[in-house]
């Protein structure tokens, strides 16, 4: 029997394909039939930008398995429930990893499609979801908020200083986080965004203490990181748009994005196994870092505190004395899974998604806003988002987005109960790092996250599905990929489920990929 399926034949059956996507059973039956015969606690969400990342060990690999092999180490020294990468280079998604479980009791692991608490990152989907409807003139970025809220917000101590979208945009609006009033809670939030936020904003409300609520400074005079103006965010969105804020981050971004694994409630979300569970390393009691959880050992080095919990108070009492003894590492004991919780300010952390997805996302920032050759962000927008707008303020913070390590990357993270996220790009390199993980660990995650950048840096990278690598993966590629089929021949760049052969579910993600 001859296999041989000349190009016009292919392309004829791709059409079809692409225009009736039932015809693959078909073709699936066919194909098989052929190949057969032929062989047979309280709340705190962490706000990172400031730390100083100067005192990590730059670790160069330009061997994959040799960063792996790092990765591995610091997970498990670490005690990391699960990771998932995804790196974006030259605007195409060229690496991605998962490492461990998104459930460990009930044997998940991580995979492609599990979906993280974003925590912080969360902010950047809301801010671009507000600068999308600035891109229609809806409101400049010095309008006073008052205009566009059902209510007004005022700094009780500066009460004429109006309040302004780039204030809010840029963490300088005055309006601070009073923890005490900002719980979790298990599942969803059922207090609704604008209850929530009128009770903390308008005097006599609930919520609201004019001490607490609130910096000493004239808004737009000091930096103050503020979880309830992202979310003010998140509302200014709903009142312009007259949409539900959820539901317009659907249709502009998620949709147009081929995000769909993007959902800001849990009640959204069919499966809820794929959403990895948060984790954290609470404190035991003994006499070694072992027992009490709160340091590392890695058989060469004295164990170590987390810098983030030095700087957040976090370590045990008692672990000057013990630092330096014999322990092996935090006891697996002391990794705690939490409920999947929400809170009532949701647009300030509370997007879950997968790595594959953010990346996506990410990509916009360096494709100038186009996704797919469609522009879903214009490029005027993106370099306002770029800029310090209140530089004599905060010399690394854009709208919203931030730089670190001396400007040179640009983005944002998270932290958050049994969560911490990276999204950073280098614009000199045209690259960028999605980091999701269900652990509270700074200080490991960022080692990671330097040494993939440093990798990603120093590599070129094929690109799964790009068979003829022309850095697009189009109908020619389909075609291509059909011929390796029907000639049982084998390419790693055609192996998209990556189980050691190409066949007809390879050709289905390549159609999911083209038709997405």
């Amino acid at each position: 029997m001859n296999y041989k399926a000349s190009f016009f034949e292919a392309f004829l059956f791709i059409d079809l394909l692409m225009k009736k996507y039932l015809i693959i059973i078909l073709f699936f039956n066919i194909l098989c039939s052929d190949i057969h015969r032929a062989n047979s606690s309280n709340r705190i969400r962490y706000d990172f930008t400031n730390y100083d990342n100067n005192t990590l060990e730059i670790n160069n690999f330009r061997d994959e398995d040799e960063l792996l092999d790092f990765i591995e180490s610091i997970f498990e020294s670490n005690l990391i429930p699960g990771l998932s990468i995804s790196v974006v280079k030259n605007n195409n998604i060229v690496w991605e990893k998962q490492f461990g479980y998104a459930n460990i009791d009930a044997n998940i692991p991580v995979d492609e499609n599990t979906m993280f608490i974003l925590s912080s990152i969360s902010k950047t989907i809301t801010a671009t979801a507000l600068m999308m409807l600035h891109e229609q003139n809806l409101f400049v970025l010095d309008d006073d908020i008052d205009n566009f809220l059902p209510f007004n917000v005022n700094h009780p101590d500066y009460p004429l200083t109006p309040i302004t979208f780039k204030m809010l945009l840029s963490h300088t609006s005055g309006i601070k986080d009073n923890w005490s009033i900002m719980p979790y809670y298990d599942g969803d939030s059922q207090i609704e965004l604008n209850n929530y936020l009128s009770q903390y904003l308008i005097p006599g409300g609930e919520l609201y203490d004019d001490n607490s609520n609130f910096t000493n400074s004239i808004p737009g005079t000091n930096y103050n990181y503020s979880n309830i103006g992202a979310a003010l965010i998140g509302l200014l969105v709903e009142e312009i748009s007259n949409q539900p804020f959820n539901q317009f981050c659907n249709d502009n971004i998620f949709a147009p994005l081929g995000m769909d694994n993007a959902f800001w409630f849990l009640s959204e979300i069919e499966n809820l196994d794929q959403v990895a569970l948060p984790y954290q390393v609470t404190a035991g009691n003994g006499d070694t870092c072992y027992e009490i959880g709160c340091g590392v050992y890695d058989n060469s080095n004295p164990c170590f505190c987390d810098m983030a919990c030095v700087e957040y108070g976090d370590c045990c009492e008692d672990y000057d004395e013990v630092c330096g003894e014999d322990g092996t590492g935090s006891a697996p004991s002391n990794l705690v899974p939490y409920e999947n919780y929400g809170y009532a300010d949701y647009p300030s952390g509370q997007l879950r998604t997968t790595a594959n997805n953010l990346a996506n996302f990410m990509r916009l920032f360096i494709n100038d806003g186009y996704h797919e050759g469609v522009r879903i962000l214009n490029s005027e927008t993106i370099e306002l988002m770029k800029t310090i707008h209140f530089p004599q303020v905060s010399s690394s913070q854009g709208l919203i987005w931030y730089y670190k390590n001396n400007n040179q990357l640009f983005g944002h993270n998270g932290g958050d109960l049994g969560s911490l996220t990276e999204m950073f790009l280098s614009f000199t390199n045209n690259l960028g790092v999605v980091i999701l993980s269900n652990s509270s660990n700074y200080s490991a995650i960022i080692q990671i996250e330097d040494a993939i950048f440093n990798f990603a840096e120093e590599n070129e990278f094929s690109i799964t599905g790009d068979i003829n690598s022309d850095n697009l993966i189009n109908i020619q590629d389909i075609v291509l990929t059909i011929n390796l089929v029907l000639n049982n021949e084998y390419s790693y760049l055609a192996d998209l489920n990556a189980d050691n052969g190409v066949d007809i579910l390879d050709i289905v993600q390549l159609v999911n990929i083209i038709l997405n």
